[in-house]
């Protein structure tokens, strides 16, 4: 599982997990829904690090401050109204999307595909 692998790669920098009614209020926010997988993700782990990179987690950070939360960042997410969720980035691969209706990420646009699903990208990205 993709998750315990992320837990393992990631074992100094995890989070509790995320509210299912904090997920209810960042998608309503945003007017999104998140695939299932990014969804276990908050829910059980809610804050990871890849190689030092955040994928990105819900959390109250004001709006002036610059961060990487779910929330802060799409809300400059010009790919949103087209439903693909800035989750990840980092200075060698980019940024990445997960497609809301598919689950599907893509890297740096909507038309690069990068990995099937939430767990496909946690394998590649984690695994090289």
């Amino acid at each position: 599982m993709s998750l315990d692998l992320l837990k393992e790669h990631s074992s100094d920098n995890l989070g509790n997990g995320t509210s299912e009614d904090e997920i209810k209020n960042l998608e309503e926010s945003l007017n999104i829904q998140l695939p299932q997988e990014y969804k276990d993700f908050l829910i059980e782990i809610g804050y990871a690090e890849i190689f030092g990179d955040e994928i990105y987690s819900i959390y109250e950070i004001p709006d002036t401050i610059v961060c990487k939360g779910l929330h802060w960042t799409n809300t400059h997410n010009e790919l949103l109204s087209d439903g693909f969720i800035e989750f990840f980035s980092n200075d060698i691969d980019g940024t990445f999307y997960i497609e809301s209706k598919t689950g599907k990420v893509f890297q740096n646009d909507k038309a690069s595909e990068y990995a099937k699903s939430f767990n496909d990208f946690l394998n590649q990205i984690i695994n090289g």
